[in-house]
Formats: C-alpha cells, structure tokens, sequence
C-alpha cells in the first residue's frame, strides 16, 4: 500500500521471486488434483526430455515414475509463464474453480488455438521489432489467453481436455475462413487497421494478420455453443451472433471495456462480470433469433422487428451508452443489465 501510494512498481527480482513462487503453489495443488493423469499431457510429458531421448525412451518416458510430476511442472510452469504470477487466482475468483481446473481450461485454450507455434514466431522477433512492439503483441496473445479460460471455465462443462480441444479446432476450422466476410465493417476496419500497424511496426504478413483477428477468435467457443443450443450450422450461427452484435453495437461497446483500466482489484471483477454478462445476453437474443426464423438469413431482423418498442429503446439506450464520452465501469455494467433484460424478454 505504501509502495502504490509512493507510485513506486515492484522491482524485477521481486516479480521474480512471486512467479517462482506462484509455481510451486500450483506444483502442488496440480500434483494433488487429476489432471496430470489426463491422456492429453503426455505431450507436456514427452516435450520434457530431448526430442532425441523422447524418441528413443518413449515407452520408458510413458512410465516414468515422476510422471505425474514432470506433468505438473510443465504445466504449472506454462500457466504462470504465460499467465503471470496471478493468473490462477485472478481466475478463482472470477469463477470459483479449483486452480486445477484454472490449468486444464488454459491447456484447451492453448492447444485449441495453437498457441505455442504463435508464441514462436513472435518470440522469433527478438531485434526484429522493437522490445515495446513484441511485448505488445504478447499481451495480444495474452488476451486471448485470459478470455478464453474464463470462457473455458464458465461455460466448457467437465468434458475431457482432448475432447473440448477437438470441439474447439473443430469449429475454428469452419469459423476462421468465414468470420471475416461476416464481421461488420467496424471490425473489419479495425482489424484491417490492426494489420497494417503491425506488419508496418515488422511482424511478417501472415503473422500480423493472426495477431489482428485474436480478438475475433475469443468469440469462437461463442458461437459454437450458440449454434450447439439453437440446433443451426457453424456459419448461419455466426452469422445471427455477428448481427446481434452490430445491432447493439457490442463491438463498440467491447472496444472501450477493453481501454479501461480498473482503479482496484474488485473494479477489475466487476469489470469482467459485466462483459460476461453481455456475452451471455448476445448468445440469448443470437439464439432466440435464430428460433424465432431458423430458415431466413435476417433472422435477427425479424426478431428485433418483433421485439417493437422496447427492442429499438435499448438499442438507442446501448448506442447513448458508446456515445457518450468514455465509457467507465458502472456505464458497462447498465449496457449488460439491458443486454440481459431483453434478452430474458
């Protein structure tokens, strides 16, 4: 308390120490817990030792008696690596859910969207770019890192990791090649804009494209459980889900949460518990949309033109809300309380 009223940051050593720290926390809770036994890990088992000795000691590496151990390492250790030191628990208390399971929701989002080939190719950037400029694309990843556990954690049921990294690539593979074409303009703009920045800043082509669309591809798992719960395809799911988001300007809405910066730990609850609940409404009319004219591609026209009065007088409510200078806490938090009441209607 006296360091933050002093503005005075902890020192490198000392951020060292809490990371070291917060991995043998989560060594242990990890050790204590099932998930070093899931089938899925034996590649974190496996990517331990040498490639050489890996491919040679397979079957002896499979039966290692610190097997679960070396597990827990990896994992523990690639958590709070990518994390940060409060990664975990910033997590617990969002959700409620044992650090165990903080991990094995971070393992789908990593493998499910491939995270450690783009972690290299960034890390192969070193006096490429500018230390400020790689940093910044790592906090991109890092985002989607935070998001997509809380998403995994909310909303990815008790299923097995290899099961729900499957279901992830799986809709990822339908999704990614089509999301651009359905964006609205607002977001395409945006993440045309993103590219440029990048690929001018030095990232390569291909690489400042996948940075720019990471915050398209938090609303993956979205879709897919959209579409799992109105019983429709992939892409007519996305379709309804992107429509809904460009009639009540959640885009918008969703790019000023993200520039703010909560006073205190709780403001940062608070905060995220807002953009759940958004979230979770966009779903809701997303999918009552689809229910109401599954077959018709406006969809959530219809809806909103059933909807009438109360329909169009959120929507004015959501849009004064964007408009009408920064958007703070408390003004995100009446956005997802009418997000929800019409939703619920």
């Amino acid at each position: 308390a006296e360091r933050r009223a002093r503005g005075e940051p902890l020192t490198r050593a000392e951020i060292g120490v809490l990371l070291a720290y917060s991995k043998l926390v989560l060594f242990s809770d990890l050790v204590e817990s099932g998930v070093p036994d899931e089938p899925h890990f034996e590649a974190d088992l496996l990517g331990y030792f040498p490639d050489r000795m890996a491919g040679k000691y397979e079957a002896e590496i499979r039966g290692h008696r610190l097997r679960r151990e070396i597990i827990a390492t990896e994992l523990a250790n690639d958590a709070v690596n990518r994390g940060g030191s409060t990664f975990v628990s910033r997590l617990q208390d969002l959700t409620g859910c044992a650090p165990a399971d903080v991990v094995a929701a971070y393992a789908v989002v990593r493998d499910g969207f491939d995270l450690p080939a783009l972690y290299s190719e960034v890390d192969a950037l070193d006096n490429r770019v500018t230390g400020a400029m790689q940093i910044a694309f790592y906090q991109r990843i890092r985002r989607l890192v935070l998001a997509g556990t809380g998403w995994q954690l909310k909303n990815g049921g008790g299923a097995p990791v290899a099961q729900r990294v499957a279901a992830l690539r799986a809709a990822r593979k339908v999704l990614e090649p089509a999301l651009p074409e359905l964006m609205p303009a607002f977001m395409q703009e945006r993440t045309s804009e993103r590219t440029a920045s990048f690929t001018a800043a030095g990232a390569p082509p291909d690489l400042a494209q996948r940075l720019a669309t990471l915050g398209i591809a938090e609303i993956v798992p979205d879709i897919a459980m959209l579409a799992e719960q109105a019983g429709a395809g992939l892409e007519k799911s996305a379709a309804a889900f992107l429509a809904v988001t460009e009639a009540f300007r959640i885009g918008r809405i969703e790019e000023a949460a993200r520039s703010i910066q909560p006073t205190d730990y709780y403001e940062g609850l608070a905060l995220a518990r807002a953009t759940d609940m958004i979230g979770a409404a966009r779903r809701g009319i997303a999918a009552a949309a689809l229910g109401t004219a599954p077959d018709r591609g406006d969809s959530v026209a219809i809806w909103l033109d059933a909807g009438g009065n109360r329909a169009n007088r959120t929507r004015e409510r959501l849009q004064a809300l964007t408009e009408g200078g920064e958007i703070s806490v408390a003004k995100l938090t009446v956005a997802a309380g009418l997000m929800a009441d019409l939703a619920g209607q």
